[in-house]
């Protein structure tokens, strides 16, 4: 019986042991596109992964699919290079019922900013194909959203890792499209 109750105790002692060893962050390694650049990571600290925000306007439609309507959105990222993505999810998800998120459906594969020129790469499954009207709705919504940061001069979007001349077959597509 004392041993059941030793055994036990020992178990729920290496359990907790555990747990606490778990939460430790660990380093990792960054990938970029050179591996000879590619450098470990410092542990996460509250210093060095503090969570930034900003707040922008994200475009979405009327529930006609009439018109653009902006709403004010706060989105977090800890990297500047996690901002595009960040503004691509809020493009996803509305708030309010009166306004449509036209990228909802729409996959973002990747999002990478080089020389004022963001590069998207989206997949879009058929439950997402639209109209012409909701297609250039769509693009208009991308480019409003993405233009407000004075970095990005630029927009390729490209399906599925391709440029292509229509985003879904209904509407011409500037390749890249650029700031008005």
């Amino acid at each position: 019986m004392k041993k059941g109750i030793y055994l036990a105790i020992i178990i729920c002692a290496l359990s907790v042991l555990a747990l606490g060893c778990e939460s430790k962050p660990a380093a990792t390694t960054v990938q970029g596109s050179d591996p000879a650049t590619n450098k470990p990571a410092p542990a996460d600290t509250k210093d060095n992964q503090e969570e930034k925000s900003q707040e922008i306007k994200v475009y979405y439609s009327d529930v006609q699919v009439m018109q653009l309507e902006p709403h004010t959105q706060t989105i977090t990222f800890k990297e500047d290079s996690e901002k595009y993505s960040a503004a691509y999810a809020a493009l996803q998800q509305s708030d309010q019922k009166e306004l449509i998120p036209l990228w909802e459906n729409i996959d973002l594969l990747s999002a990478k900013l080089e020389q004022g020129t963001l590069t998207l790469d989206v997949h879009i499954p058929d439950k997402a194909r639209m109209g012409s009207s909701g297609e250039i709705l769509a693009l208009d919504a991308l480019k409003k959203t993405f233009f407000q940061f004075d970095e990005v001069k630029n927009i390729q979007l490209l399906v599925d890792g391709k440029q292509t001349d229509s985003l879904m077959g209904q509407a011409e597509l500037e390749n890249p499209l650029t700031r008005e």
